[in-house]
């Protein structure tokens, strides 16, 4: 009642650096203006609360309808270390991107495609979807050789996601990832692995979300979050007959304090596909099941729903009204090529809660220094079907320097979502993009 529950508003993303290399060092830095027009300023539901990606722009932007910013997205400089005898050997200090899951590419199209979409940033990512991404401040060392790479990260995060004034770094959050992947065809042929380590603490003055009643919850400037993640990806791509098969199995347990709680997660997803290279439109068909933990009581001292720490999520949500957190997905997807500059996709997923007694969790990690946790989690009803989400994506590379991308989708809402929102259940979300790099 007497909110605005549809609307549309614009946006412009424009980048421009500059990159300076020699034999020792590269530098680079880069700038970038984030402009978002026509925000609703009445889109919020009570108790549902943000309706909506604009919506959320308006409430982390400090209630500006056309907010607008320019910022030093990368700052940085690469020393190699060839030239003193350490083939592969690189250090890089200043402000840059960290795409977890994605430490190197392999060449091959199909692989490549599978790990940018399906692998990286589950956990820790730029959040590139929205007009301001979030990068990190710290230092990265990478040992890249050809049968494996070897990277670790120390860093802050920046602003950025929803809040596009993202010049600031969140000094309060520390973050340490580390991974060692075994490259394609390494181990076994098509095949790679890795096994990772990331490290969040988060001492802002804001309060976590969880299950537990407002009053139970120390700010965590006086009870911080500790989480330990450990986890592991295996991605495979195999000819077979006219056409290629692929598998992913990808799995964390996590570990620490959540606050005043004692933490423990875990979190699954398991994937496989077959490509029809031989036939008309080359269809590729996949599927796979997704189960992130919840928590189930709020008051046994332990907290069990899994974290997603700082992703990318529209990877995973396409249309972001959810995240991994507290979340069984079921899903599958249709790829067809109509030509090598046209790609069409098509995507059905069935959601539910974990568990019918913790959130139904949306976001996508800290975006503020202070006043927002980063995600928000809407209360339990006793309910736990979410519904299903329909998508359609087309994607055409007009020239290599000059794309657009069409998106549509409509969710179909469960009886979580009639009692949640009082029978309101379905929702629609698309937007069009057009991106010209030179």
């Amino acid at each position: 009642m007497n909110n605005n529950n549809e609307y549309d508003f614009w946006a412009l993303r424009a980048r421009l650096g500059v990159l300076a290399t020699s034999r020792y060092v590269d530098g680079y830095a880069q700038a970038e203006y984030s402009g978002i027009y026509g925000l609703p300023n009445d889109a919020f539901a009570r108790p549902g609360g943000a309706l909506g990606l604009g919506a959320l722009y308006y409430t982390e932007n400090g209630q500006n309808v056309s907010p607008g910013d320019v910022h030093l997205k990368q700052a940085y400089l690469n020393f190699k270390f060839e030239p003193l005898g350490l083939p592969g050997l690189f250090l890089k200090a200043g402000r840059f991107e960290v795409r977890e899951g994605l430490e190197y590419r392999t060449g091959d199209v199909k692989f490549d495609l599978l790990k940018a979409n399906r692998v990286s940033q589950r956990l820790l990512g730029t959040f590139d979807f929205t007009h301001a991404s979030r990068n990190f401040d710290g230092m990265e060392a990478v040992y890249d050789r050809p049968d494996f790479n070897i990277s670790l990260s120390a860093t802050h995060p920046t602003q950025g996601g929803f809040n596009i004034h993202a010049q600031d770094e969140i000094s309060d959050i520390d973050l340490f990832y580390t991974a060692l992947t075994s490259k394609k065809d390494t181990l076994l042929p098509g095949t790679e692995g890795r096994l990772f380590y990331l490290y969040y603490g988060d001492d802002r003055n804001t309060e976590a979300i969880d299950n537990r009643a407002a009053g139970q919850k120390p700010m965590l400037s006086q009870s911080g979050l500790k989480i330990h993640t450990l986890g592991t990806h295996w991605l495979t791509v195999q000819k077979w007959g006219d056409g290629a098969a692929d598998a992913l199995l990808w799995g964390a347990y996590q570990f620490g304090d959540w606050t005043n709680q004692t933490h423990q997660a875990w979190a699954f997803d398991v994937e496989g596909g077959y490509q029809w290279a031989g036939l008309p439109l080359k269809p590729w068909l996949r599927g796979g099941y997704f189960l992130g933990s919840g928590d189930d009581n709020a008051a046994d001292g332990r907290h069990e729903t899994f974290f997603q720490v700082l992703p990318t999520v529209r990877l995973y949500a396409k249309f972001p009204f959810f995240n991994l957190m507290n979340l069984s997905d079921a899903f599958a997807q249709l790829i067809v090529t109509p030509s090598q500059a046209i790609r069409v996709g098509i995507d059905f997923h069935h959601l539910s809660l974990a568990e019918a007694g913790d959130l139904f969790y949306a976001g996508a990690g800290a975006s503020s220094r202070s006043g927002s946790f980063g995600y928000l989690g809407r209360p339990s009803t006793g309910r736990s079907t979410i519904g299903e989400l329909v998508d359609l994506s087309f994607t055409h590379n007009i020239t290599q320097e000059l794309s657009w991308t069409a998106y549509y989708a409509h969710a179909f809402g469960g009886d979580y979502v009639d009692n949640f929102y009082r029978q309101k259940q379905d929702a629609d979300f698309a937007f069009v993009e057009f991106n010209l790099t030179f």
